[in-house]
Formats: structure tokens, C-alpha cells, sequence
């Protein structure tokens, strides 16, 4: 019985001391700031910005729960999380956004496979989906979209808040097929319907190489987009050009949204022979593109780049960082401001399966002077101020599209017969005079 009795005080005992022990060591860890680790999940002391982030996850379930007791339905909890989620992205700026699975497919297609399309690149301004530009021989280009046109709703649908993806995968279909837009033209009061017929979106991203002017010996060519075959469609060009005996380039980027980053990279190569052709940086990205050594195509040829408000990412690091070597003369009126980089991180459930998907950006380009071109309202000179500024009216871009549109045999309209491209003038007259 007496052995018993100090059997038990000796466990008893040994158990609180195994508790001091064991409480001395989480306190100390908890007072350096580190964490416990019990079967993954770290336990610490919370930090300051942690408290916060935990109070606004407990406002949010808070608000959750009225909306759950009191509104006039009993509301579907995923649909509300879900569009919770989306909402927090998407006001991160109008390029991220989050992907529910069915979404996240659609995109995954979108990159992959032949879809239908009308050949838009488009933004968010006002809160409403912005036309940037149209893409030359395409139903959009067709029916006369123009850079700034509002697009209110897609079949009826109102795209007021809506994400450019989500506008994206409502316009996409199957080709033959028909999808209705209201548009708002840009400075007009009264929206239009019009009704475009899909099309597998397949452009010819270099056109129009020729000599401009013979007496002083001008090439002109344009890049309509920067697309895989692009960088070779231009070297053959700009070959034939040179057996022209050219003295001088026009390079016109006007209404280029943009495109493949390894495509300008390639090109910009064609005149920038060593050092940084673009740098793309972020939080945990820090990268440096540089040129690979080579001859420069047509070293003694100097160089006219056109850029508009529709010029953008792409087309705005062939253009930056020419400026910036003083290889090219820019001409024409600022450019969009397109230089963020976005990265798609997927979701998985505890099987393994893909239940959503986060587009965010994560990085920015810069120039090899280190100008950022992004966008930014808060900033007044965001995207490349071309060297000789040329103001157009939005009623003369429209001119020049529809002079564009003409040149592939559509029908003449009495407002282009007058017209005069203004910019491409100024540079023909910059480079006659040098």
C-alpha cells in the first residue's frame, strides 16, 4: 500500500514538472517571436499586422453571417465567398483576378487551342470594359470598334464591374457563331448594338513594307501585333527593304497592343546589339533580358518609331528601350502604359484537384534606363513620351483605321478620301530633313 502510494506521487510529480518544462519552453519561444510546430500548423505569438488580419476576417464572417440570417433569401454561402474572393483581386488593378475551376479551364483553352473570337485587346476604365485596340482583319476591326469605345454589355449582359477575363470568356465561342455588344463610341452620347460573328482570331502581325518616299530613300513597314513568327516576318522585310537600298526606317507600333514578350525582345535585338534589352521586377522576381551579340540589322539606317495611345507592352519595350539608346526617334502622341507582368498561381483542394486559380501581377518591365511604364493613376507620366510629339483627334484615328480597312478592300467612305495621317507626315518630313 505504501509503494502504491508513492508510485502515484512520483507520476503525479513527474507530470507537473514535465508541464513547467514544457510551458517554459513554448513561452520562451512565444516572448523570441518564433513558433511551435504540432503536426504542421505553426502556433505563435501574433504579430500586430496578424491581430489586424484576423479582426477584418472576423468582420467579414460577421458580415457573412447577417447577410445569412437576414436577407430576403437564404443566400448560397460558396457563391457568396467565391465573388468575396473575386472582388478582393480584382481591386488590386484591372489585370488580376481569381478563376473558379470551370473558369480556370476556359482559360486554359483560351491559351492552348483555336477559339472564336471578335479581336479586341481590352482594359478596365470607369468601371466598364475599354476597347485598347482592335486587331487588324478581324469582325471587331470590321465593324468599326475603336481604341476607347465602351463596351456596356455583351448578349444583354451589363459588363459594368466586370473582369476583362470574365468579358473575354463571354465574347469567346465557337466560330460561326454570333455574340451581341453595346457599344459606347468614344466622346459619343448614345450607345449602338451590333451583332459580330465569331472568328478564329489568325492576323498577319507584319504588313505594308514598301518605300515610302523614293526621293529620300524611306522604308516603312508596320507590326500589327508581336506573335511567335513575328521577329522572322520582319527580318525578311526589312531584307527586302534594305535590297530597296533604303537610308532610312519607319517603324510604325501604332495601334500594336501588344503581345509576346520574347517576340519584342527579339526584335528590339535586330537593332540593340549588347546589354539590357528589358528588366522585369517585383516582389520576388528580378529578372534581366539582354541582348544576345549579334550584327545589327541595318546599323547605318536611321529610325522613325510611330506610338499612339493604343501602343502598349510590347510594342512600348521595342519602343522604350530604342529611345533609350538613342537608336530610334519616337513620333506621335504618349503611349497606353501596359507594363505589368502577371503570373497565375493555381488553387488545389486536400485531393489534389484544381478548384480555382489566382491571374495576379507580380512584376512590372522597366526600360534599360529604368523608366516603368505601367499605368497608374496616380502617376501623370506613365507609358513612353514619344521625342517629337503629334497630337491626333480621336476623329482622325478613326479616319486612319478606316483608311486602314479601306487598303484591304472595303468599300471608300467620303471621310477618308481627304484624310491625311498626320504623324506618319512628321516623320517622313524628321527624316528628310536629316
Amino acid at each position: 500500500m505504501r509503494f502504491n502510494l508513492s508510485q502515484k506521487t512520483f507520476f503525479n510529480i513527474l507530470l507537473i514538472i514535465t508541464i513547467l518544462v514544457l510551458s517554459f519552453l513554448i513561452c520562451r519561444r512565444i516572448i523570441e517571436g518564433k513558433g511551435i510546430y504540432l503536426n504542421s500548423v505553426v502556433l505563435s505569438s501574433p504579430t500586430r499586422d496578424q491581430s489586424n488580419v484576423q479582426k477584418q476576417i472576423k468582420e467579414l464572417g460577421d458580415i457573412y453571417q447577417l447577410v445569412k440570417d437576414n436577407f430576403v433569401v437564404e443566400p448560397n454561402r460558396e457563391f457568396l465567398f467565391e465573388n468575396a474572393i473575386k472582388g478582393m483581386v480584382s481591386s488590386l488593378d484591372p489585370y488580376s483576378e481569381y478563376m473558379n475551376a470551370d473558369e480556370y479551364n476556359e482559360f486554359i483553352i483560351s491559351t492552348k487551342g483555336e477559339f472564336g473570337g471578335i479581336g479586341v485587346e481590352i482594359t478596365i476604365e470607369d468601371g466598364f470594359i475599354t476597347v485598347i485596340a482592335p486587331l487588324e482583319d478581324t469582325p471587331a476591326f470590321r465593324a468599326g470598334v475603336m481604341p476607347g469605345d465602351k463596351i456596356l454589355k455583351v448578349d444583354s449582359v451589363s459588363t459594368e464591374g466586370m473582369s476583362t477575363s470574365d468579358c473575354a470568356r463571354r465574347v469567346r465561342g465557337k466560330p460561326g457563331t454570333s455574340v451581341s455588344l453595346k457599344i459606347l463610341h468614344k466622346n459619343d452620347d448614345t450607345p449602338i448594338d451590333i451583332t459580330l460573328v465569331r472568328e478564329v482570331i489568325r492576323m498577319k502581325s507584319v504588313k505594308d513594307a514598301k518605300v515610302i518616299n523614293e526621293k529620300y530613300n524611306i522604308g516603312y513597314v508596320r507590326i500589327t501585333a508581336f506573335q511567335e513568327d513575328t521577329a522572322e516576318l520582319l527580318r525578311e522585310a526589312l531584307k527586302q527593304l534594305e535590297n530597296q537600298k533604303i537610308r532610312s526606317l519607319i517603324i510604325d507600333l501604332r495601334f500594336n497592343s501588344g503581345g509576346l514578350l520574347e517576340s519584342a525582345v527579339k526584335i528590339t535585338n535586330f537593332f540593340v546589339v549588347s546589354g539590357t534589352i528589358v528588366s522585369i521586377k517585383g516582389r520576388k522576381i528580378d529578372e534581366t533580358r539582354k541582348a544576345e551579340v549579334s550584327e545589327s540589322i541595318m546599323p547605318s539606317v536611321k529610325l522613325v518609331i510611330l506610338v499612339n495611345g493604343s501602343s502598349a507592352s510590347a510594342s512600348e519595350i521595342v519602343a522604350g528601350t530604342l529611345q533609350d539608346y538613342q537608336l530610334a526617334t519616337l513620333i506621335g502622341s504618349r503611349t497606353y502604359g501596359k507594363g505589368s507582368v502577371q503570373s497565375v498561381f493555381t488553387i488545389k483542394d486536400n485531393s489534389k484537384n484544381i478548384k480555382g486559380a489566382l491571374r495576379l501581377t507580380t512584376a512590372r518591365y522597366y526600360t534599360p534606363s529604368g523608366r516603368c511604364l505601367e499605368r497608374d493613376k496616380s502617376v501623370k507620366n506613365y507609358g513612353l513620351e514619344p521625342d517629337i510629339i503629334v497630337e491626333m483627334a480621336p476623329s482622325e484615328e478613326t479616319q486612319l483605321l478606316k483608311a486602314r480597312l479601306l487598303a484591304r478592300g472595303a468599300e471608300t467612305d467620303d471621310e477618308t478620301d481627304d484624310f491625311i495621317d498626320v504623324q506618319l507626315e512628321r516623320a517622313i518630313q524628321f527624316l528628310s530633313e536629316k
